[in-house]
């Protein structure tokens, strides 16, 4: 059987080594199926020209002779079989995986992505004994999705333009099988740290920025996790700063709650308050000491920071004149008293600088809100107070109702 790959016009490779490798890739949507009679099975969209068929794949366009096919099947027949295998599975995880799984062997996508889809719902389903190996088969099947989500020209490309494109195609409007697998695919690609931080923090999307952060959370370079807990408040967009938080809650030890808490005597006051949100969202109890210490000292330092309000004086004085000396002068035989005149200030000169008592207050109600979601009562609005009110909280009202942590795919 002579079969040819053909990557463009003008190239025909002839290693068969090739042909075979990309007779078995994920075809694109709308795809036959060509059964050959030495035994291989190729998926993909059928053009007949002349004597041969002309199948385009993901990576590529594969030529087979007609003579050599032993059965053509249609993408509606591929459907139509597909959709009778369906109707007899189980509505379990493993159930749909397999599903999913032919339906990409048989180039059926909106198959493959629906049944993914439900897979991934029913996760919480799944028997905790065998809950980690179903999840191993999951994620090893997420990862190999890649043709599915980057065009030929991108899975080739350098790390940065990989990571960059598999962020573009998180997309409000992604079903929950695309989001992982873009995700299990950030997740293992080779030394792209330093690219997911670049696009966690400078990417327009919000959306893409949360994606970068959940990709960073499981990779296992030492601190991605401080870095996932720093963005709890130093993104711009309050829902991304809570994905940080959820992200960063299943694993947070006390170091890290006070390597945040510093935050809470930051210069800037906005800094202050979103510490302070965090420290709320990430729902450890010792946050409850932090804060409770923070507030009177919520203006603390603020004039001293790039936030400094503006800078006013006023002079109040009075001046009077006096002779304060004299310059003799001779002149013709004839001494003359030049008189030299200063002047005696007295007054008041006050030279004040505004800081914001609205940020203040700001500031505060934004620790005794936290203080409130971890505690379940409120502090009351006099921060100096808040000792007291410590300490007499119960110990059970210093930890938090449990929280579900969030589930890494």
């Amino acid at each position: 059987m002579q079969t040819a790959i053909r990557r463009s016009r003008s190239v025909r490779p002839r290693s068969l080594a090739v042909a075979t490798v990309l007779l078995f890739a994920a075809a694109p949507a709308h795809a036959d199926e060509l059964r050959l009679l030495d035994g291989r099975v190729i998926v993909g969209k059928v053009a007949e020209q002349g004597a041969n068929y002309e199948v385009t794949t993901h990576n590529g366009t594969v030529v087979v002779p007609i003579a050599q096919v032993e059965k053509r099947t249609t993408e509606a027949e591929l459907r139509r079989q597909f959709a009778e295998q369906a109707r007899h599975a189980d509505d379990t995880t493993f159930a749909h995986l397999q599903l999913a799984v032919q339906a990409r062997a048989t180039g059926l996508e909106p198959e493959l992505w629906r049944h993914l889809d439900l897979a991934l719902a029913r996760r919480d389903q799944v028997d905790p004994e065998a809950a980690p190996g179903l999840q191993r088969r999951l994620e090893g099947f997420l990862a190999q999705l890649e043709p599915e989500l980057l065009p030929r020209r991108h899975r080739t490309a350098t790390t940065a333009v990989r990571v960059h494109q598999l962020l573009e195609a998180r997309r409000p409007d992604n079903s929950a099988g695309r989001e992982a697998a873009i995700e299990e695919l950030l997740v293992r690609e080779a030394q792209a740290d330093q690219d997911l931080r670049l696009q966690a923090r400078r990417n327009g999307s919000p959306l893409r920025r949360s994606t970068a952060l959940k990709a960073l959370q499981r990779r296992a370079l030492a601190g991605n996790d401080r870095f996932v807990l720093r963005s709890a408040v130093l993104d711009a967009d309050e829902a991304v700063r809570r994905t940080a938080a959820a992200l960063s809650r299943p694993g947070l030890q006390r170091a890290d709650l006070d390597y945040l808490a510093t935050g809470l005597a930051h210069q800037n006051g906005k800094v202050r308050i979103r510490t302070a949100e965090a420290l709320g969202e990430l729902g450890h109890p010792d946050a409850v000491k932090l804060l409770v210490l923070a507030g009177p000292q919520a203006a603390s330092g603020l004039a001293a920071g790039g936030d400094a309000g503006v800078r006013s004086h006023i002079a109040i004085v009075q001046q009077q004149a006096y002779i304060r000396d004299f310059d003799v002068e001779i002149a013709s035989a004839a001494f003359i008293a030049d008189p030299k005149i200063g002047l005696l200030q007295s007054g008041t000169v006050l030279d004040v600088t505004v800081f914001g008592v609205t940020e203040v207050r700001t500031i505060v109600r934004a620790y005794r809100k936290a203080l409130e979601h971890l505690t379940h009562r409120d502090p009351g609005e006099n921060p100096a107070a808040w000792g007291v009110w410590y300490s007499q909280l119960p110990a059970a009202a210093a930890s938090p109702a449990p929280t579900t942590p969030a589930r890494a795919r």
